[in-house]
């Protein structure tokens, strides 16, 4: 470190002007909340701005909080020389501080740079021109929506219809570390929502098919666009490019000038770049990986800007679907990493309501109508097929008899209505079996072009498959024209309302090959899904094919389990599996065996410590696969062949999967009553992100040889601590407060399970831990467990059972069989404690385990049971039992 440079106590230098301390001002309230000082004190020491005295004066300020510190030195800072204020902000943006955000603010949109007055510097560049010039575009363009394309009339402003959808951050070894859903999406850039947030961000966001991606950008857009959102006037500029308009031919500033500004000698791409190499207030964002066209080599400017070789500076986030989500992680190495899980409860009723704006009635009708048949099912957690219900229900009430939780019947009513609607309002119309001439060319397109990854076509590609009347495809909103590519060199182009809708007329196409070529539908498989990897690529277009071909798709099914049981992809089964008991992976995947044909090389090396949230990548990536194969078992009517499958290890296991997933099982348990049902040993529906399992847990009496159940982290409860949290469980709960659904359910769902134990009397293990389970919740399923006399391991870990010590003690007398018992953090009392210990003691001879750490000693109270009372309920246990305790680790597999 550098000889520090004293400050002279008598000739401090010149005063702070006012312009700076007018900016600590204006940003007073976000410096104390979010001003971290720890590393940043000595560096104003080191650089002479403090002396060590100063900085424990400063930190005596007030009680000596945070804020308090935080308020004494922005306070103390506006005394000293004017100096003081860049030297804050060279501090605020060293590698350790890493706050370059609260520097950005308080420089102001022509912050102070170490290139300033030199050519093509920042403070040279002509800011506000640029952003005047694609403020325009946003706001004539991109955040005005057309929902349905065959109304050109209804046009929403994204501030006006996008509602708040659930965002799950992961950390850098790909874990969820903190579900929440976020108010808005400029909170990915706020180190208070995201402690991952660096200066220059790397961001990754995904999510599936009609998830809402575009329409998040669109918002976020609209956002900074508005200037109301602080932490997004870091960014002087933001330029968002679709990369599916972008050609091989053209430089990440072509794309730029061609999508976004128009042909002004005044706005020169040389004057652009020279700004993106050495200013670090610019946001990139690349929208759509997925829907590249071509595959971009490593000296292609998109790759150069992810590896960092490329503007360095500037600040990168990403969109695209799961299936690309490895790929962009190996090139781009992202700090922040978050997923779209779609709409809650809450924001399908906002959405809806939205929808029909004055016409109120109707949506509540729709939304009563949705209430107890379709709201769990997760269907309409997507946003693009909630805009499709809103449709059909506009044109016919009626309709929503015939809806069910399959995607490929919903999407053949929606074309249904289309078609109807533009048969209603033309004046000459169109003969059906032109219709199906047009249909039938759009099909083929649609299957031709998602092969090669296209999602944009040209009119003469249009024409060359359906005809000169493919207008009528546009009128009816099947195609629509979109908005050109680019403002200097303006070409027409077509695409599919949405990209599901091109996955839908693929499979259209596909399933009648399929019929039509009897003879030869292995080769046809083979040739379009030759391995798991393209299986998932493609897989939305496999749901579609299985739900055409209904009950006739037993020979695709057949198929995949074909690619299932391949040698390498069953011994991935087998360490999926044993991974969820032992937590641990027995193969190196990257070196022992070769998966390429299953997974992406960065799958197979990314690195896991821990199973709290999910399983390793390529774990993850298998229970993927079986996700797919589930969902076309289900949209084909053929849920049999799945638990034919699933019989085999007779376990069912999903952690973190699609909420449709859960609607899906309880179809399959429903249809499957039989004795195949009764040999379902295992059930693991664990890490949900929303209360999805009610379907599931209604059918749990049909699974009557289940010895174990395993609910963890599954939103069965609402349930908050009335206590202060140790550090190390803040962010498991944190997000949970934050959880949106309706209260009915959640309301429901304790009771409902306490309904179901009671029937699964050979139940071994019981896993309800971290369920937000308050004393009410718990009382009743408590007394539901005295029927469970079989019960081995009980987990009740992260539920509050304050009050209900002794109910615990009268079930532990029930269970003589009990080996493991787990109540970590449950707010029972230290004579709760004692009381249960010494039931635990007297009733249960084969007791091993007993964890019961993090629990206060009296009631209401937040201050921990010590290692002296730890030791006095040990003393009441047997001596063979082990008690978790300091620096003894628990098992890895602690649930």
């Amino acid at each position: 470190m550098a000889e520090a440079q004293t400050p002279s106590e008598d000739m401090p230098g010149m005063p702070m002007t006012e312009e700076h301390r007018s900016r600590l001002q204006s940003h007073y309230a976000t410096l104390i909340r979010d001003l971290e000082t720890k590393h940043l004190f000595p560096i104003l020491v080191e650089k002479g701005v403090l002396t060590q005295a100063m900085v424990e004066d400063i930190e005596k300020t007030g009680k000596g909080t945070r804020q308090d510190i935080n308020k004494g030195l922005i306070e103390f800072l506006q005394t000293r020389e004017d100096r003081a204020f860049d030297v804050f902000c060279q501090a605020l943006r060293s590698q350790d501080c890493k706050q370059g955000h609260l520097a950005n603010l308080l420089e102001g949109p022509n912050g102070v740079t170490s290139t300033n007055g030199t050519e093509g510097s920042p403070s040279a560049f002509p800011i506000e021109k640029y952003r005047e010039a694609i403020s325009y575009y946003y706001k004539h363009q991109l955040c005005q929506q057309q929902p349905l394309v065959s109304d050109e009339e209804f046009i929403l402003d994204v501030a006006d219809t996008f509602t708040t959808i659930d965002i799950l951050p992961y950390n850098s070894r790909r874990q969820a570390y903190d579900r929440q859903p976020l108010e808005s999406v400029a909170h990915i850039f706020n180190p208070a929502f995201n402690p991952n947030f660096a200066t220059t961000a790397r961001i990754l966001l995904w999510g599936a098919a009609g998830i809402g991606k575009t329409t998040v950008i669109a918002k976020l857009l609209t956002e900074w666009d508005k200037r109301e959102v602080e932490v997004l006037q870091q960014y002087d500029l933001v330029f968002a490019i679709a990369l599916r308009k972008v050609r091989r031919s053209q430089s990440l500033v072509d794309s730029i000038f061609d999508q976004l500004l128009s042909e002004d000698e005044v706005l020169k791409k040389e004057e652009l770049a020279n700004y993106l190499r050495t200013s670090d207030r610019v946001l990139i964002i690349l929208d759509g990986y997925d829907e590249l066209e071509w595959q971009p080599e490593e000296n292609h400017d998109i790759v150069k800007l992810l590896t960092g070789r490329l503007f360095p500076r500037v600040s990168v986030m990403v969109t695209t679907r799961p299936m690309c989500s490895s790929e962009v992680i190996a090139k781009m190495k992202p700090d922040t990493r978050v997923e779209i899980l779609g709409f809650s409860p809450d924001n399908i009723k906002s959405y809806v309501l939205k929808y029909f704006g004055e016409q109120a009635s109707k949506g509540a009708a729709l939304l009563q109508k949705i209430g107890p048949t379709l709201l769990n099912t997760g269907i309409l957690s997507v946003p693009i097929l909630l805009l499709h219900v809103c449709v059909l229900w506009e044109d016919d009430e009626d309709v929503l008899v015939m809806i069910s939780d399959k995607v490929c019947l919903l999407y053949n009513l929606v074309v249904t209505c289309l078609v109807r609607r533009y048969g209603k309002k033309d004046r000459n119309p169109v003969s059906l079996e032109d219709i199906q001439t047009l249909l039938h060319g759009l099909e083929t397109l649609a299957f031709e072009y998602l092969l090669q990854g296209r999602v944009l076509f040209s009119q003469e590609d249009v024409v060359r498959y359906c005809g000169n009347e493919f207008r009528i495809l546009v009128q009816s909103g099947l195609l629509k024209e979109q908005k050109s590519p680019s403002r200097t060199n303006h070409v027409v182009q077509f695409s599919f309302s949405h990209k599901t809708m091109q996955e839908y007329f693929a499979a259209q196409w596909l399933s009648e090959k399929l019929t039509i070529d009897e003879a030869n539908r292995q080769e046809i498989l083979h040739q379009y899904f030759p391995t798991a990897r393209m299986v998932q690529t493609l897989g939305e277009l496999l749901v579609f094919t299985c739900g055409k071909l209904g009950q006739k798709a037993k020979f695709v099914l057949h198929y995949l389990l074909e690619i299932h049981n391949m040698y390498d992809v069953q011994l991935v089964e087998e360490d999926f599996y044993n991974f969820f008991t032992t937590g641990k992976s027995k193969r190196q995947w990257d070196k022992d065996i070769k998966l390429e044909d299953f997974a992406t090389e960065d799958d197979l090396k990314q690195q896991f410590a821990g199973q709290w949230n999910d399983y390793p990548h390529v774990l993850l990536t298998y229970q993927n696969y079986i996700q797919l194969f589930l969902l076309c078992c289900h949209e084909s009517g053929l849920t049999a062949q799945f638990a034919e499958q699933v019989f085999l290890r007779n376990t069912i296991q999903f952690s973190g999967a699609n909420p449709r997933v859960y609607s899906v099982l309880s179809h399959m348990i429903a249809t499957e009553q039989s004795e195949r049902s009764k040999k379902i040993e295992h059930l693991r529906l664990v890490n949900t992100q929303n209360y999805v399992l009610g379907p599931v847990l209604d059918k749990l009496d049909q699974l009557s040889g289940l010895t174990e159940l395993n609910l963890r982290q599954s939103r069965l409860g609402r349930h908050t601590p009335n206590c202060t949290i140790p550090r190390r469980l803040q962010l498991r709960f944190k997000y949970r407060r934050m959880m949106k659904t309706f209260e009915d359910d959640l309301a429901k769902a304790p009771a409902l399970l306490a309904r179901q134990l009671p029937l699964l009397k050979p139940l071994k293990k019981l896993v309800i831990s971290w369920n937000d389970l308050g004393p009410e919740d718990m009382k009743p399923l408590l007394l539901a467990m005295k029927d469970l006399r079989h019960l081995e391991e009980l987990f009740l870990s992260g539920n509050d059972l304050g009050g209900l010590g002794k109910d615990v003690a009268d079930l532990i007398a029930l269970l003589p069989k009990l080996k493991v018992f787990k109540i970590y953090f449950c707010q029972l009392s230290f004579d709760e404690l004692l009381m249960i210990a010494s039931r635990l003691a007297a009733h249960c001879p084969s007791l091993e385990l007993f964890d019961f750490q993090l629990n206060p000693t009296q009631p209401d109270e937040s201050t921990w049971i010590g290692e002296a009372e730890m030791e006095t309920v040990r003393a009441a246990l047997r001596d063979t039992v082990f008690v978790p305790w300091g620096a003894k680790k628990l098992p890895p597999s602690e649930p």
